[in-house]
């Protein structure tokens, strides 16, 4: 139950809610300990006695019992409510800051669907656990009641029904220990549940293109049957530990009746006594009862808790450097040297290897290279979406680990080939580019990224809402989305990463025609399979197997025959 403790900082502000929550349960547990007596009441006091006077009485009474028994009942589990609420909802804010605070190596190497299930299955079980605040402190007061209640009806027969509490302890160890190993596993299939999920989704274009229906389907029905399998393994445990506790009780409850039916024929106790004594006696194994339902859910908390606090003491590599140097414009130029770069995941694969090369202001250069080759691992390495292995990269001569991040990336705007968008507005994914922006500015990015034209086609334009990932628009509109971000963010240094290689060639001459006007009196670094894209660039760096094999200029690398003209030659669009 360890990893219970550390939700102390979560529950501590609301421990006011909590004392009265439990404060409450003095009353109500009085209040369940009472039928009893009034039984006894009722039956030796006024159905024996044969008092009519007192028989109007007790419904009286009854009634009023069960007037304060509301009011207390409401605030003992609804101040405890408040608390589950807040600690679930702060719980999963911080899991989600503090995911979304990692570096980029930790959602490479792990499912979207493992991360979503932590983040918003997890912290339900958490909700179970704490439930149990008020049951820890009310069961046992109830029990307490009763069984002092019990003791001075019959000490002797009190003391019969203790012979259920070691094999009661057994039953609850036993379960509990079970339990915990098959939630752990059962959260973990509930993640490749959610994997499997967001992949079709996300991926239903690809899905239907290719007929992949029945694959993805077969996929999610393993995954599920994995599930249900450990689903149902807890619930025989849960369902059976309750049949055994009652099982066991009723061993004593017979025991209860045979000895106190004697004393009752022997002038030892009233008919109403035993009553009362027999109804106390069941009440109290309610407790004893909700105690082990209360064992099922802390280790199903525990679990669960284990499984949060694993990603929160996950740490990220990027460091914000104590005191960072001043960045506040971009002015010279940049600097790589001997850059190397291996994924966390694969240190032992460099797949950047001492590159080296600098950019003025104002330049042009690109990249150029077969798939694998290192383009894009060094477009991720300029913004610290990672960091080098080895060498440094400088802005304006300062290393950029040396940078605040939040300096550093305002100096650069991205166009991907894969253009993310949210499902959104128009005007709230141009937004992205400047959170700041007016609707005036919006605009003026949506106009120069050749865009207002099919924005105002759309019948609520720019209020649009353009679906998941941007579906409901073309490729070619949704990459013109993106340059608007990049236009918005007027950021000196541009990064297009084969911002045009997917497009048909209508789409391609709009965007291109964008992207032009966007490089204008900007530092671009640009990633291209068209060579046609690059061929006037102030530098072009050919990259094969992570190092720099040929670097000039369009005309220079063609006359030397080398590894760029092989490759111009094979070009999807070759240079006319």
């Amino acid at each position: 139950m360890k990893p219970l403790l550390r939700l102390k900082p979560y529950i501590r502000p609301y421990l006011w809610l909590i004392v009265a929550s439990l404060l409450l349960a003095i009353p109500l547990s009085a209040i369940r300990a009472s039928p009893g007596p009034l039984l006894k009441y009722f039956v030796d006091e006024v159905l024996v006695s044969r008092n009519a006077g007192k028989l109007a009485l007790f419904p009286i009474i009854a009634i009023g019992i069960y007037l304060v028994n509301f009011f207390v009942r409401f605030g003992h589990y609804y101040f405890l409510r408040v608390v589950i609420a807040r600690v679930n909802q702060k719980v999963k804010n911080d899991l989600y800051e503090h995911i979304l605070g990692l570096s980029a190596d930790y959602f490479t190497t792990r499912s979207t669907g493992t991360l979503i299930s932590r983040v918003g299955a997890d912290p339900q079980y958490i909700d179970a656990g704490l439930a149990c605040i008020n049951t820890l402190a009310r069961e046992p007061l109830t029990f307490l009641f009763l069984f002092a209640h019990a003791m001075m009806l019959n000490w002797k027969l009190t003391l019969l029904t203790f012979l259920v509490i070691p094999p009661l302890a057994w039953v609850f160890s036993a379960t509990g220990r079970n339990l915990k190993r098959y939630i752990a596993r059962i959260t973990e299939e509930n993640s490749r549940l959610y994997s499997t999920l967001q992949e079709s989704f996300t991926g239903v274009r690809v899905i239907k293109m290719f007929g992949l229906e029945g694959y993805v389907k077969r996929k999610f029905l393993d995954r599920s049957e994995q599930f249900t399998k450990f689903l149902l393994k807890t619930a025989v445990l849960e369902e059976t530990s309750h049949p055994m506790v009652e099982i066991l009780t009723s061993f004593i409850i017979a025991l209860v009746i045979y000895f106190g039916g004697r004393q009752v024929l022997g002038g030892q106790m009233t008919a109403g006594e035993l009553q009362d004594f027999i109804i106390s006696f069941g009440l109290m194994m309610n407790p004893l009862r909700q105690m082990n339902d209360v064992n099922l859910r802390l280790s199903q908390a525990s679990a669960a808790c284990a499984r949060i606090f694993e990603v929160m003491d996950w740490k990220g590599r990027l460091h914000e450097p104590v005191q960072p140097a001043p960045l506040k414009s971009f002015e010279k130029g940049i600097r790589v040297e001997d850059v190397s770069f291996a994924y966390p995941d694969e240190p032992g694969r460099k797949v950047l290897d001492g590159i080296s090369f600098p950019v003025r202001r104002g330049q042009m250069v690109a990249l150029v290279g077969a798939s694998g080759a290192g383009k894009s691992s060094f477009v991720s390495l300029l913004p610290r979406i990672f960091d080098v292995t080895e060498g440094r990269i400088l802005i304006d001569g300062h290393d950029i680990r040396e940078l605040a991040l939040e300096d550093l990336r305002r100096q650069i705007a991205v166009v991907n080939q894969d253009v993310f968008l949210f499902n959104d507005t128009i005007e709230e994914n141009i937004r992205c580019g400047k959170l700041t922006a007016t609707d005036a500015e919006i605009r003026e990015a949506a106009r120069r990224a050749h865009a207002l034209e099919f924005i105002e086609r759309l019948p609520q334009g720019f209020a649009t809402v353009i679906g998941d990932r941007g579906q409901k628009l073309s490729g070619g509109e949704r990459q013109r989305l993106s340059i608007a971000r990049a236009f918005l963010r007027e950021a000196p240094i541009l990064i297009l990463d084969e911002a045009t290689s997917s497009l048909d060639t209508a789409s391609e001459r709009a965007v291109q025609s964008a992207l032009d006007e966007l490089m204008k009196n900007r530092t671009t670094l640009v990633i291209a399979h068209r060579l046609s894209t690059v061929r006037h660039a102030d530098q072009i760096l050919v990259l094969k197997e992570g190092r720099i094999v040929e670097q000039g200029k369009h005309d220079e690398l063609m006359a030397m025959g080398g590894e760029y003209a092989r490759f111009n030659l094979v070009a999807e669009t070759p240079v006319t």
